[in-house]
């Protein structure tokens, strides 16, 4: 079999069930494509409220509690982990790709320290002046600098720690 041709699986009993038979009714795709399409415009209002999730676990991560570092950082990727998820949908390219860098950055930490949190805040900036501008798309040779950007910040955070800044004052390890 060509590894290009379509496979065809026949459902088992209960999934057919749960699907049903025949085709979908195009009154029904027209109509949900309508709403979609109405949603593109109402990115901003969900945003918001993911980046202010993000500024307020900055914002706590800057007083250490009883929290452990790890719970501290997840604070952090759940925000970010959404506004990636959503982005793309609604055409903010440029806001979705840099929500993934970050997260990269915020899964591969073992601490929280003063640079962490510079580069998690200077992130929600950016991406608060792009969704606050209406900024869509990929933000051509603009969003190419700014993924530039993010990505060397996170580089030189890691070269740093790699280089014995580990023990530094200040940092909270994960557990």
């Amino acid at each position: 079999m060509n590894e290009k041709e379509p496979r065809i699986v026949k459902a088992n009993h209960l999934l057919q069930a749960k699907v049903g038979f025949g085709t979908i009714d195009e009154k029904k795709i027209d109509r949900s494509q309508r709403v979609m399409d109405g949603l593109a415009t109402n990115f901003e209002p969900l945003a918001e409220k993911y980046l202010d999730e993000l500024l307020a676990a900055v914002d706590a991560a800057r007083t250490p509690d009883d929290r452990t570092p790890r719970k501290i950082i997840q604070s952090m990727t759940e925000p970010v982990m959404q506004i990636k998820a959503n982005a793309g949908m609604f055409g903010y390219n440029l806001v979705g790709v840099l929500a993934n860098v970050m997260l990269n950055f915020l899964e591969t930490l073992e601490v929280v320290d003063a640079d962490v949190i510079a580069i998690v805040e200077a992130h929600h900036k950016t991406l608060k002046l792009l969704v606050t501008n209406q900024m869509k798309g990929d933000g051509g040779e603009y969003g190419q600098q700014l993924q530039a950007e993010l990505k060397d910040a996170c580089r030189r955070y890691f070269a740093k720690m790699a280089s014995g800044r580990r023990q530094s004052e200040g940092a909270f390890f994960v557990e």
